[in-house]
């Protein structure tokens, strides 16, 4: 590992992001090729909002790396968060089929299944992403979410539960977005 990409990284564990992308810059003109600092690189562009630049560094980061399943995920993020949902499923699909213990490929595939409309497909990827992390509140919070859009108001009241038993917050925000009243005894 050269001492630039260990700077880097330390600067981003010190949450010295300007510092770590200027690093990560001056790395890439000399060495083009370096596939982490380009995955990294893209990921701090969008973390300010620079998602042009973004998927640019991690398109070719991709094409440097074809099989590389972080790559694929970090880009499938940044792709939705573009709101190119479409392309987002393709690359997270690839992620999962490459790392299939990638629990958070699964997570993004599933929100941007939903997006895309195709909540059936959405509940099936995050079901795996909370088998994956059964205490991460956020997979069955979009489950309720999935199965809101689809009129099964007995199944946002499974998550509801589930997520009553350890995550109240993101369980009250189930209730308050999806209707499932405090006592959880009906749905509106």
């Amino acid at each position: 590992m050269s001492r630039s990409f260990f700077f880097a990284q330390c600067c981003i564990f010190f949450k010295q992001h300007a510092r770590a992308r200027e690093t990560l810059e001056a790395l890439l003109r000399e060495q083009p090729d370096h596939v982490r600092a380009r995955r990294i690189a893209g990921f701090l562009y969008a973390e300010k909002g620079r998602l042009a630049d973004s998927i640019a560094a991690l398109e070719r980061a991709l094409a440097l790396a074809r099989d590389d399943a972080a790559t694929l995920f970090n880009l499938g993020f940044v792709l939705q968060k573009a709101g190119r949902h479409e392309d987002a499923i393709a690359r997270l699909g690839r992620a999962v089929e490459l790392n299939p213990s990638l629990d958070r490929a699964w997570y993004g595939l599933g929100i941007s299944l939903i997006h895309g409309g195709r909540f059936h497909e959405a509940i099936e990827r995050l079901k795996e992403a909370a088998r994956l992390q059964p205490l991460n509140p956020y997979p069955h919070y979009q489950l309720a979410a999935a199965w809101f859009k689809l009129g099964e108001p007995e199944k946002v009241r499974a998550e509801y539960r589930k997520l009553k038993t350890f995550d109240p917050k993101v369980a009250a925000h189930v209730r308050a977005d999806f209707g499932v009243p405090k006592d959880g005894d009906e749905v509106v």
